[in-house]
């Protein structure tokens, strides 16, 4: 592991300052992501730095557009930076597999933990309504109905998923269990 802590206590971490970035900075591809990959220790600050960068624009439900909800695409993308172990510019299709089979499964795990991938789903599932965040009144609502709140559940629970299955991935000697 790239960090001392017990696995347990690190996965906690990451939940814990995962929910907590997204409720302090929002665009929660970017929170998801910050988290596993500060954590993980995956990137250096600048290479981190250039992720987080990319991933900003893919909260929200994909820049708002109610696709696929920034804390599954964080997720996916800190998958990518930890489980890619070879030069990213190349075919190498035998060395992508694995990853794409991690990724798959952090996807098929998000969708059974939260009932739907994409953002604006989620939110009618879990607040009762559809929520238009680009209208004020509507904002507000979303605020008084939690969602604030929601979103950094789903943010905290998917890094935690994200960095279970690179832990797994990386030490598949140690026994830490398949959820």
């Amino acid at each position: 592991m790239s960090c001392d802590k017990p696995r347990e206590l690190l996965l906690e971490q990451v939940e814990m300052d995962a929910a907590q970035l997204q409720r302090k900075l929002h665009a929660c591809a970017r929170c998801t992501l910050l988290a596993v990959g500060r954590d993980l220790g995956l990137a250096d600050d600048a290479s981190l730095e250039v992720a987080l960068k990319t991933a900003i624009p893919l909260s929200g439900g994909i820049a708002g557009a109610r696709k696929q909800c920034g804390g599954l695409i964080g997720g996916v993308m800190a998958i990518g930076l930890g489980l890619v172990t070879y030069d990213a510019r190349t075919s190498n299709p035998e060395a992508r597999k694995p990853v794409m089979a991690a990724a798959k499964r952090f996807y098929r795990w998000f969708e059974a933990e939260f009932g739907h991938s994409d953002c604006y789903d989620i939110r009618d599932i879990h607040l009762g309504r559809f929520f238009d965040l680009a209208d004020p009144e509507e904002a507000k609502k979303f605020d008084a109905a939690g969602g604030p709140e929601l979103c950094a559940r789903v943010v905290g629970k998917a890094a935690r998923k994200a960095a279970e299955i690179i832990l797994e991935a990386q030490h598949p000697q140690e026994d830490i269990g398949r959820a």
